[in-house]
């Protein structure tokens, strides 16, 4: 065996130290040599060093030029394709505090408001309340401390209050028509509320939806159970619970504020009989006659300015002008008119 094969029995690293050991001196490279490739080395190592630098670059500013991209491409995107806005509703009448609902969520009170567009959003005040014209037909009213949003020309979306809603209001009524409004909907956190030529009222605060129904009926579609409400019910939907359902007469209290909301009527050469109808639906009140007051409703005109009072009030005013007397017994929700002469 010779040494070199003698040296591999010995561990890896002994070994290589044996042959260096046994081999010739390297020769010294010269100063010259030496800091030749040293500055070999240095601008090696600059070329690369840049190049990694530059590729940092470039692939920060594709980053950066994708993100722009995407921005303009959004922005571009909601300025090709606006929210088309509609209106839906004419103002017949507001008192009180009535503000708008900003862009930023703060609230701007409002003066001379004339009309409503769909995707805004109305807050009243405290002893507030308004009288709509809905432009596809029908009477909406909105009673005080309510935030109603007006989604669509069919529909309104009740955040909190109350409002009420006539399908078939008075002829008398100024600028309120009936044809169109079946479709009409509220929508609120608890369900949607569709009705069937009907006059309704919904409320909406921390603890559900009720809704109260003085002609026709209404659906009902809650979150968690369906209901069909009819003339004289008052639903309330609270939680997972069924729909708590109670008796509610159509000149309750509870409709109360609805007449302090009535629109201006038009009253000038009218029947007294079209009167008498417009206070009915606007209180719950029915009208009986005796003897001959029907007759005479039917036949003689009222005439003088719109009707811009509550309906009570209205018709103290006008009764007197007439020929006809009556009386109102609230409890039993009965006006009874009768010829004088």
């Amino acid at each position: 065996m010779n040494d070199f094969d003698q040296s591999t029995s010995v561990p890896s690293d002994d070994a290589l130290e044996q042959l260096l050991k046994r081999a010739a001196p390297r020769p010294t490279p010269s100063e010259s040599d030496e800091a030749a490739v040293r500055h070999a080395v240095r601008a090696e190592w600059r070329r690369v060093s840049s190049a990694r630098q530059s590729h940092r670059r470039v692939l920060n500013y594709a980053i950066a030029a994708t993100v722009l991209i995407g921005v303009f491409t959004a922005f571009s995107t909601f300025r090709t394709s606006p929210i088309e806005t509609v209106q839906v509703a004419t103002i017949e009448k507001s008192f009180g505090s009535i503000y708008l609902l900003g862009e930023k969520s703060e609230l701007r009170e409002t003066e001379d408001l004339s009309s409503v567009l769909s995707a805004q959003t109305i807050v009243t005040g405290a002893e507030a309340g308004m009288a709509l014209a809905w432009a596809n037909g029908g009477s909406l009213r909105v009673d005080e401390n309510t935030r109603l949003e007006f989604t669509t020309d069919n529909s309104v979306f009740l955040k909190s209050g109350r409002l009420y809603f006539d399908s078939e209001p008075s002829a008398i009524v100024a600028g309120t028509g009936a044809s169109g409004s079946d479709g009409f909907v509220v929508n609120t956190d608890y369900g949607e509320i569709a009705h069937i030529g009907t006059q309704f009222m919904s409320g909406v605060d921390t603890g559900g939806l009720t809704v109260s129904v003085r002609e026709g009926q209404v659906g009902v579609d809650g979150t968690y159970h369906r209901h069909v409400a009819t003339s004289g019910q008052q639903v309330t939907f609270s939680g997972r619970q069924q729909p708590t359902v109670l008796s509610l007469s159509a000149h309750a209290k509870e409709w109360n504020w609805v007449g302090r909301t009535s629109p201006p009527a038009d009253v000038d050469g009218k029947p007294i009989y079209e009167f008498l109808q417009w206070v009915h639906r606007e209180t719950g009140l029915v009208t009986r006659f005796e003897g001959q007051a029907e007759k005479v409703a039917r036949n003689e005109l009222l005439k003088g300015a719109m009707v811009d009072a509550e309906p009570l009030d209205a018709l103290q005013r006008w009764m007197a002008t007439t020929a006809l007397e009556y009386d109102v017994n609230e409890s039993e929700g009965v006006i009874y008119v009768r010829d004088n002469r």
